[in-house]
């Protein structure tokens, strides 16, 4: 998507395996994607239809996926140009944690490849077991129905101030956090918000945001061309010009609408 931001909160899928053997020593697993593009081409990259990077040019990134299913997922490219000779790839492997990982073609513990020659997409589809318990896992498929109403609201409650509305609305990732670190999930994304609120910021809607279901119909991924969610966060005095933005993963709960990612 884009690159993690300060105060924004970067998740990676820690105990996500493939179905692969890893090296014998231990570590944290995470299932990554390399890309590489060619220039004058725009490569487009999704897993479950959640969108990883849309980058147009020559370039190598790494990747991680984070959102995944139990059993079968689904791996998409698209390349667009005009140059018949332009070329797009991507893998989606198992590393440890901290590795330093390779371009496409060049890691181990593959679980999906595609390659791309000229403007055309590519589909294939890899298995993951032994999740953890995420709670987007459990949500059930639901319409968009009053998902731009929740996001004015979340949008809302941090222009007024509002702390403990604002939180509300990130309860599930409380949860998925606790799964997936050692550090008080609550201490954690409460100190965020608090700064986000402080009134350094000034709090904006992004612009030109697009609804996209994602994850087999569970949730939805809400962002902007660039990758940027729907809830704009700019510091009012700061010379670098910050700006974050938040709420771009939403799943529909018995509680209403809520933010499972950032």
């Amino acid at each position: 998507m884009k690159n993690f931001k300060p105060t924004c909160l970067a998740f990676v899928t820690i105990g996500s395996i493939g179905m692969l053997n890893m090296p014998a020593h231990a570590c944290n697993e995470i299932t990554t994607v390399a890309i590489q593009g060619s220039d004058g081409a725009e490569l487009n990259v999704k897993v479950n239809d959640v969108t990883l990077i849309n980058h147009k040019g020559s370039h190598f990134n790494i990747i991680p996926a984070d959102l995944l299913l139990e059993g079968e997922n689904d791996f998409k490219i698209e390349l667009m140009t005009d140059d018949q000779n332009a070329t797009g790839r991507a893998e989606i492997f198992v590393a440890c944690a901290g590795d330093f990982p390779n371009e496409p073609g060049e890691n181990s513990n593959v679980l999906a490849e595609l390659k791309q020659k000229g403007s055309g997409k590519q589909e294939t589809v890899f298995q993951v077991k032994d999740l953890p318990k995420y709670g987007y896992l459990s949500a059930s498929s639901s319409s968009d129905d009053g998902l731009l109403e929740a996001i004015d609201m979340m949008r809302q409650a941090a222009i007024s101030g509002d702390k403990v509305g604002y939180l509300d609305f990130l309860e599930p990732m409380m949860k998925d956090m606790a799964v997936m670190v050692d550090a008080p999930p609550a201490q954690f994304i409460e100190g965020m918000v608090t700064e986000l609120l402080s009134g350094t910021y000034e709090i904006s809607e992004t612009e030109d945001i697009e609804v996209t279901k994602i994850l087999g119909g569970r949730a939805y991924q809400v962002v902007n061309q660039k990758g940027d969610g729907p809830i704009k966060f700019e510091q009012k005095e700061d010379t670098s010009h910050t700006v974050l933005t938040q709420a771009a993963f939403w799943m529909k709960t018995s509680d209403g609408w809520k933010v499972f990612r950032q």
